[in-house]
């Protein structure tokens, strides 16, 4: 778990010579450490020097904002490669860390799942318990109080476990034969959709997950209707998709993406943090949602670059599924760090839609609170995933690591 900080690293408690705080000062002692800051574009053409955009003043219940604790990462001079200035982090991250440490160590534990291979020869349980060493909270386990820092401190725990299978999918789903997985994804699947009812002789771990799955059903008879929407789109997102060909646009290899990051996750799960009853069907904020989805992709596709693109290349993974190798060979560009650089122009354009739109939508379209409330919580949760991405050892690695 979470130790109290020792230097090097930037956190409540202790901040770098020469560094402007990442909070304000009554916040301090209230945030979490941060030890990694990781680049994705280091050199980056100097014309792209992007400055900070709030969200457009609206009408908002601010009542949502006080479990959340505003970040600046530009003024503490991290490497913050968004324009999005809407970084916050829960004060229930210890409660979030508790959870996603729960669930992990019940998969570490877990007989049934101890012959299930994740790529080559590793195991779902050993692979669990390799999570569990020292500096787990900085691999994956922090972006759901990034991503949804609205959050009450019970909604926060059950967000936080349901991340902790989207992660570790994601990690390992696209390296594992269909057949491999398909034992532990199906009996996953059958409890979250209610096809497979408990019984005593579940283990800790099942008995865990149709605990978690009924949480989200019940939260929705206290507020809101995400709890649904959060277990169908987990559904969904377990029965993870390849590419079946090369794609010819950038457009068509978003759309893609949109189903393979778990966007719809994503937006279910914002919806969920607020205890919110909004339709994210409705058409009049659908360019909005679509652009949110690309920049979750783009985010995530620019912070793990280097990283897949070394497992692709050892032979560690199979597929290089990312903006950046997408770019290089629609444009035919020379080199990756020339990809980069275009990718990078790429999100940034995509922020500067974001702003377009919302102020299309504040001019055109008459949107009542609650949609505001849900358009700035996702706003935010795009900007916590690039929080998120810049200072998780996932992606950067120990070449990431704060010196003193």
């Amino acid at each position: 778990m979470e130790q109290q900080c020792q230097s090097p690293c930037l956190s409540s408690d202790i901040q770098r010579p020469g560094r402007l705080k990442l909070t304000a000062t009554p916040d301090l002692g209230k945030i979490s450490c941060i030890k990694y800051a990781h680049d994705p574009v280091p050199k980056a053409s100097s014309f792209l020097s992007p400055k900070d955009i709030p969200f457009p003043q609206r009408e908002t219940n601010h009542q949502n904002k006080k479990h959340a604790i505003r970040l600046r990462p530009r003024q503490s001079n991290l490497p913050y490669r968004c324009t999005l200035d809407a970084a916050h982090e829960s004060s229930f991250w210890r409660s979030g860390l508790e959870a996603s440490n729960r669930l992990i160590e019940l998969l570490a534990d877990d007989r049934s799942i101890t012959d299930i291979v994740v790529g080559k020869g590793e195991t779902m349980a050993r692979l669990a318990q390799r999570e569990l060493r020292p500096g787990f909270e900085h691999r994956f386990c922090k972006a759901t109080s990034y991503m949804y820092p609205f959050c009450d401190e019970e909604r926060t725990k059950l967000l936080a476990t349901s991340m902790v299978m989207m992660f570790l999918f994601d990690d390992k789903g696209e390296e594992t034969s269909e057949s491999t997985l398909k034992p532990f994804v199906e009996d996953f699947v059958n409890r979250i959709n209610h096809s497979v009812l408990g019984s005593p002789s579940d283990s800790q771990l099942q008995q865990h997950i149709d605990s978690v799955i009924d949480g989200f059903r019940k939260a929705d008879s206290i507020a809101g209707s995400a709890g649904h929407e959060v277990i169908k789109a987990m559904s969904q997102a377990f029965r993870r998709m390849r590419p079946e060909r090369q794609f010819g646009s950038l457009r068509q290899y978003l759309e893609f993406r949109h189903d393979n990051v778990g966007a719809n996750y994503v937006l279910a799960a914002v919806k969920f943090s607020l205890g919110s009853s909004v339709e994210i069907s409705d058409t009049r904020i659908a360019k909005y949602l679509s652009l949110i989805k690309d920049h979750l992709a783009i985010i995530n596709d620019m912070a793990s670059f280097d990283k897949e693109k070394r497992h692709f290349d050892d032979g560690s993974s199979k597929d290089l599924i990312n903006i950046v190798d997408v770019i290089q060979r629609i444009l035919s560009l020379a080199d990756t760090e020339s990809a980069k650089t275009m990718a990078y122009a790429y999100q940034l354009q995509t922020e500067a839609w974001l702003i377009e739109e919302l102020q299309r939508l504040k001019e055109e379209e008459d949107l009542d609170v609650e949609q505001w409330n849900y358009l700035e919580a996702t706003y935010v949760c795009a900007a916590g995933n690039a929080f998120f991405s810049m200072t998780s050892s996932r992606y950067g690695g120990e070449a990431a690591r704060i010196h003193a």
